[in-house]
């Protein structure tokens, strides 16, 4: 019991001579709660704490000063705020931080510390001053508003998968209804002897195939998902291949994109490839398409080239009429891509440079 009353005789006699520095004056009445630690003893000790400060931790003057201010953490106070509170007297630093403390009565409070070393006119270290702001009330509200942006945000993504699902079973049947319609076309191109007829037909077949692909990869898809080049080329490819003689190969760097370029990139194929198909050979010739997709900076390359018997030198895309061209070309300006042509000592090369959207 001694011991005690002069240990807090002791802390007393620290306090009454805090008061004679300067700045204490201009703290005592402060209606902030302000703290003022000693780095010279041992373990950091409270040596002067206000009365606003202890009317925030309902504690009394002498059950505080001697004592780091470590007593005002709890079971529920954070470990990453504690280390931090741990390196800032370490390093000497200054630190603003929300921690959860506690008051005398064991009620917990979000105390928003603010935590600067007193230096002298030389620089060197005198104390460490603390203010306090309970700021409980603001922290409460915000996690109200967190944990409603997060059940909203919850019910949203759920909608979106019932939707993304509904969707799913709708590009089934579509996929199912266009299959049927190029089963039937097929048929039909079998029996056309004309070449305007069945240029045409093929035309047509290829567009759809080039939408079933689609529908089937969309389906197969999860939602927001990413979808690798590679998947739309290779399929479109394999399902062209078949339409003539010339074989149609594909290969592609490793790409990812959004749902909103699978489309345009699988009608740019679909119609790339037709095209050779129907005007780089002869009915009898055969010969390889290739289909590639390559890293261009930060766009793609698209580029689909043919061995066959090239193009005219004045060839003009935009100045060609037909429904074919004005749709790649229609896809190509919507995704303000270009367009190039380059003839080889054999054959054409389409190459369409697409800038990869920020979205994609």
């Amino acid at each position: 019991m001694d011991h005690q009353i002069r240990e807090i005789s002791y802390w007393k006699n620290v306090k009454s001579k805090m008061r004679l520095q300067p700045f204490v004056h201009a703290v005592e009445s402060s209606a902030v709660p302000i703290a003022i630690a000693d780095p010279y003893e041992a373990d950091c000790p409270l040596v002067f704490v206000n009365d606003a400060f202890l009317k925030l931790t309902g504690y009394e003057e002498h059950e505080v000063l001697g004592r780091n201010c470590r007593f005002l953490q709890g079971p529920e106070t954070r470990d990453a705020d504690r280390q931090a509170l741990k390196d800032a007297v370490r390093d000497k630093a200054t630190i603003s931080r929300e921690i959860l403390n506690y008051r005398k009565d064991g009620s917990s409070f979000w105390n928003e510390l603010h935590m600067a070393p007193m230096l002298d006119d030389h620089g060197d270290l005198l104390y460490f001053i603390a203010t306090q702001v309970d700021v409980t009330e603001r922290m409460t509200r915000t996690e109200n508003l967190r944990q409603e942006l997060d059940e909203k945000t919850t019910a949203l993504r759920d909608q979106a998968e019932r939707t993304h699902h509904m969707a799913r079973e709708m590009t089934h049947r579509v996929r199912n209804s266009l299959a049927l319609i190029q089963a039937m076309l097929r048929m039909q191109l079998s029996s056309l002897s004309d070449d305007t007829a069945r240029n045409a037909l093929v035309g047509a077949l290829s567009r759809i195939q080039a939408i079933v692909e689609i529908q089937r990869i969309i389906e197969h898809g999860d939602l927001d998902a990413k979808i690798e080049i590679g998947q739309i080329i290779s399929s479109i490819c394999e399902k062209l291949d078949h339409i003539s003689r010339a074989q149609v190969v594909s290969s592609a760097d490793r790409i990812e994109i959004g749902e909103e370029l699978v489309t345009p990139i699988a009608l740019i194929v679909s119609e790339l490839v037709t095209n050779a198909q129907k005007h780089a050979y002869g009915q009898e010739d055969g010969g390889i398409i290739a289909v590639t997709a390559r890293r261009n900076g930060e766009g793609i390359a698209l580029i689909v080239r043919d061995d066959g018997r090239g193009l005219p030198a004045d060839f003009d895309p935009r100045a060609v009429s037909g429904f074919g061209m004005k749709m790649l070309l229609h896809e190509i300006d919507h995704l303000k891509a270009e367009l190039r042509v380059e003839r080889g000592e054999k054959g054409t090369a389409f190459i369409v440079e697409i800038p990869m959207q920020p979205e994609a």
